[in-house]
This record gives structure tokens, C-alpha cells and sequence, in this order.
């Protein structure tokens, strides 16, 4: 772009408009009466008197530096023709240095403001009264933006201080605050910070600190997941629990419903004993829902008289006493014994019974009871059958199968998974 150029050199008229031959030129500093330097060439290096006298066609080779200032013409007699105040001129590499309020108005489409910097340094610096400021808003020449600092590293850099978003009124909305152990991004006050990728929620922290991944609008509890969770070495809890019947975890592959992962040193949990040296029942309660497996242990067991050791099962309304499918069996040729009220074992009278039966859970409230026990020395009974129970398993009790002759010796135990 072509600009018109500025006079090579001044020059003064009188009234009559004549050369003012002789004339005189004061500057000073702007608003003041302190006698402020000009120069004769491009240098700065060769000031002019002050006052500046004009030759013979009333000119003269005035220079500025890169201050504001005040000039005063008079005649060859000091006679004053005008006074003039805040006269500057920018010239290359030296900008004017402006004083007040600046305001710069357009209506234009173009930038009201159009800034070039074809060199190295900063193209804007906003300061506070420290000059330097060690703190300033910059735009360097490659058009990152520099807060609190003049060497801005990425394309808006802050330095010192937080990252504020607010609403017009000035209610503060979030912030980010940056430290050198952890970096903070907060939702201010009672809000919910939310992750969007290609115009979707993703994940929703709510302000309560419940996080749903994949859950609009918010989580329902501390980790709310739909979809798949994957772990490329191990999945760690102490419990799995599901949030509607249908529900179910994938763990390895493998479906765990209603089920607990347990940690290293309770893969297999064990009631508590029961010395079964008195009463005609024993009972184990409050078997956990998610049980699928349930170890039987019984240990010298004996009664009274003659009597057969009956197992039975039941929800948390009571043992059930019908509905089940079983037999035994002595292993030495024994007739099958088939029964429909309980499983049991075959009658034994002054010897110890010992072995283990297990309860396994296939399908719903469906059990399939295995075992084998050992009589004295003697005799062995294999036992199986099944059972469809009105509810969840809650309870396991053993008795003796007419309910009179009593337990003497030995204990009885359950271990469950």
C-alpha cells in the first residue's frame, strides 16, 4: 500500500505569508515548559539548537524522537505567532506514546485495530504501572496469546494463575487450576461436569460425585457403567451385585450373576462350626443370595439310637419338607432308597458317621445335592437328588430323620462360594 509523504523538511510563513526568515522554533516536553531535544537527521545523533532557527526560506531539519512534545513559533524577535501541544510522529521502530483514554471507533467491515509484526518482538503487550511488568497479556509475533507471561509456549498460555469460566452476571460456572502435584477441574457450586465427544454425553461426574459412563443424565450409583467393563489384568471388589434381575458382570469371560468375587483369602467362606453332641437339629441361616455352592461337612457324627442323618433346604420363609427327588444307597449291595420329604443318608446305630455332601445351584432356585458318607468302618452311602425351592436359598439345617433321637458326638460345618 502507497502513503503519501511526509514533508522533507519544515517550513514556516509569516502573516503575509512570506518565508518567516530568521524565525524561531521551541520545543519542549508536551504540557510543559522543559526545553525537550530534536534532532537534524535520521540519526538522533546530532541534536538542533533550542531554539531552532530558520534559514533564509524559513526552514529547518526537525527530527522527533520517541516523545510527545510541545513546539512554540515566534518570529526573528521572539514575537509568538502560535503554540502548539502533543505533537508526535512515529517513525520506524519508535511508536508514540500515548496518554488518556484512546478509543477507536469504525464502522467499517475492516479491523478497527490491525496489527503487523514482521520482526521478532511481540506484536501487542498490555501492562500494569511496573514497567517492565513482569506479569503481562501478550500476543507474540506468532499470534499466541500470553497471559501473566511474554513468552507465550503454546497458542494461549497462563501463567500464575487459574482458568475462570463465567456467565455474564460474573457467577463463576468452572475452573481449571493447574498445580504442579495435581491439576484441579471443577464444576463450581452444585453442578455436573460433563464429557461430550461427537455431540454425545459420554461421561457425567454429578455433584455429588456419583460417575455414570455412558448414563444420561446422571449416575445412579458411585460407578454407573452401560456397556462392557475391561480390564487387561484383574477386576478387584468384594462384591458384584446386580441392579435388576436380568442383570449380570462378565469377568474372564465368564457371567457372574448374582455372584461375589471375594478377595484372595475368602475365594471359599466358612460358617461356623456346630458340635453336634445334643438337640435333634442343627441349623445354618443366612446363607448370602449370591451362593452357588454349598460344602456339607460332617464330622463323627452320631445319635442316640438307629437314625438316619436328614439334610433339608429352604428359602428365608423356612426349610421346605416336600418337592424333593432323591435316593441312596449302601455301597455294599444295598437296597435304593428313594424319599421325596428330605435327603438322607441310611440308618445307622452306634457308629460315627463321617464324609462331605454338596449342594450345587444349576438354574434359578434349582439344587442338585451329591455325596458320600462313610458309617463305622463299614458302610458307605452315596447319595443324589434334587430340589426346586419357592425362593432363594437362605438355610441349610440337618436333624435326625424322626426327630427324637439326639446328636452325642461329632460336628457339622457348611462352606459355601
Amino acid at each position: 500500500m502507497a502513503v503519501l509523504t511526509p514533508a522533507p523538511k519544515m517550513q514556516f510563513f509569516d502573516i503575509n505569508g512570506e518565508p518567516l526568515v530568521g524565525g524561531k522554533v521551541y520545543t519542549y516536553e508536551a504540557g510543559t515548559t522543559t526545553p525537550n531535544v530534536t534532532y537534524t537527521d535520521n540519526t538522533g545523533t546530532s541534536p538542533n539548537s533550542n531554539p531552532i532557527i530558520l534559514n533564509a526560506r524559513g526552514e529547518a531539519s526537525i527530527w522527533l524522537g520517541a516523545d510527545i512534545y510541545k513546539f512554540k513559533l515566534t518570529d526573528a524577535n521572539n514575537v509568538e505567532i502560535w503554540t502548539i501541544d502533543y505533537i508526535s510522529a512515529p517513525i520506524s521502530g519508535v511508536s508514540p506514546a500515548l496518554t488518556g483514554n484512546v478509543t477507536i471507533e469504525t464502522a467499517s467491515s475492516s479491523p478497527a485495530l490491525k496489527i503487523t509484526q514482521t520482526g521478532t518482538g511481540l506484536a501487542l503487550r498490555v501492562q500494569d504501572e511496573a514497567d517492565p511488568d513482569s506479569t503481562p497479556t501478550v500476543v507474540d509475533n506468532q499470534g499466541r496469546l500470553g497471559v501473566g507471561t511474554a513468552s507465550p509456549s503454546e497458542k494461549v498460555d497462563i501463567s500464575g494463575g487459574d482458568l475462570a469460566f463465567t456467565a455474564a452476571a460474573g457467577t463463576l460456572y468452572a475452573k481449571v487450576t493447574p498445580g504442579a502435584a495435581l491439576t484441579d477441574i471443577a464444576a463450581a457450586g452444585a453442578r455436573a461436569l460433563t464429557f461430550t465427544t461427537n455431540s454425545a454425553e459420554r461421561i457425567r461426574i454429578t455433584d455429588t460425585g456419583l460417575v455414570g459412563i455412558g448414563k444420561t443424565p446422571s449416575a445412579g450409583v458411585e460407578l454407573d457403567v452401560v456397556g462392557d467393563i475391561a480390564a487387561s489384568v484383574s477386576v478387584k471388589t468384594d462384591t458384584i451385585s446386580e441392579l435388576t434381575s436380568a442383570a449380570g458382570v462378565t469377568i474372564d469371560g465368564v457371567l457372574c450373576k448374582d455372584s461375589q468375587v471375594a478377595p484372595a483369602n475368602r475365594v471359599i467362606t466358612a460358617a461356623t462350626a456346630v458340635a453336634t453332641t445334643s438337640g435333634t437339629s442343627v441349623n445354618f441361616g443366612s446363607i448370602p443370595s449370591w451362593v452357588k455352592r454349598i460344602s456339607i461337612i460332617v464330622n463323627d457324627v452320631s445319635f442316640s439310637a438307629s437314625e438316619s442323618l436328614a439334610i433339608q433346604i429352604g428359602p428365608s420363609g423356612g426349610v421346605e419338607t416336600s418337592g424333593y427327588l432323591g435316593t441312596n444307597v449302601a455301597a455294599s449291595g444295598g437296597a435304593v432308597v428313594a424319599y421325596s420329604t428330605d435327603f438322607r443318608t441310611g440308618a445307622f446305630s452306634g457308629t460315627t458317621i463321617r464324609g462331605i455332601l454338596t449342594l450345587d445351584n444349576i438354574s434359578g432356585n434349582i439344587w442338585i445335592l451329591a455325596g458320600n458318607v462313610s458309617v463305622g468302618t463299614s458302610n458307605l452311602f452315596v447319595l443324589a437328588g434334587s430340589k426346586t425351592l419357592a425362593g432363594t436359598l437362605t438355610q441349610v439345617t440337618l436333624k435326625s430323620l424322626g426327630g427324637v433321637n439326639t446328636f452325642t458326638a461329632g460336628s457339622i460345618n457348611i462352606f459355601y462360594e
